[in-house]
């Protein structure tokens, strides 16, 4: 397996309005010394309750913010230490999957509009590329013509999905990408994405609160409180055999 991701020892803190006027404002740790790697072709879940830091560590690991202290490596390349044009050419590689696809996506533009948006970030014609995405996400080509509010929430999912993949990413960030969703249409997107990582052998950094999801889809599980990694390793034994409270009580919950 190759290493796609690699985070060392990442922190991210966050400055709070003041209490009182002297002394230093107080600071949130929203991520505090997390590490992990992700190889190609396998699918790492992030899981942890509201507040716990999957989140922030999505938006780093999209370069969407810099971590305070440590790093995150891209193939190896720091994403933080990129000068901008060479970070926009890298972003091609890593894409990002959002909870509300209705929200990501422009409500008075073609899908076939939004679809194509990545590419003319990255100054390319779409050609057939559009065609492409929306027969491997499981729609119609006819469908580049129509707008949002003329699917599903399940297939507004989808499109989300053909815009991630249409730059040929290796990494997809899938943050609490089926949540909004009821749970059969939750389960043919799951199915979905295992598909597109069997066929395109994606790596996929899945972020998520539910540990049931989180079961069916990832061979390694992470699992966050407070900012901190509290137990990680391969699912079987995180999910089945869990060593810490918390893991206990998050897969008590879930009902597993």
């Amino acid at each position: 397996m190759t290493l796609l991701l690699q985070a060392e020892t990442v922190s991210r803190h966050y400055r709070l309005p003041r209490t009182t006027l002297l002394g230093a404002p107080p600071r949130l740790t929203a991520v505090d010394r997390v590490s992990f790697t992700l190889e190609r072709g396998r699918t790492l879940g992030i899981v942890g309750e509201s507040g716990s830091g999957k989140s922030t560590l999505a938006r780093m690991v999209m370069a969407f913010e810099a971590p305070d202290a440590g790093r995150i490596l891209f193939q190896g390349q720091d994403l933080n230490r990129q000068a901008p044009a060479a970070l926009r050419r890298l972003r091609r590689q890593f894409q990002m999957v959002f909870q509300d696809p209705y929200g990501s996506l422009d409500p008075r533009r073609t899908i076939g509009w939004s679809i194509a948006e990545p590419l003319r970030a990255l100054g390319e014609p779409p050609g057939r590329r559009i065609d492409e995405v929306l027969q491997q996400v499981g729609l119609q080509t006819t469908d580049a013509a129509k707008y949002p509010h003329e699917f599903s929430g399940g297939q507004r999912q989808r499109i989300a999905i053909a815009r991630a993949i249409v730059t040929r990413p290796a990494l997809l960030v899938a943050d609490e990408a089926v949540s909004a969703l009821d749970v059969s249409v939750q389960a043919q997107i799951l199915n979905l994405l295992l598909d597109l990582q069997d066929e395109l052998g994606l790596g996929l950094l899945f972020i998520s609160h539910d540990m049931a999801v989180v079961a069916s889809i990832c061979d390694d599980v992470l699992v966050m409180q407070q900012g901190r990694v509290l137990e990680s390793g391969p699912a079987p034994r995180v999910l089945n055999a869990p060593d810490h409270p918390y893991t206990r009580s998050l897969l008590t919950a879930a009902g597993a």
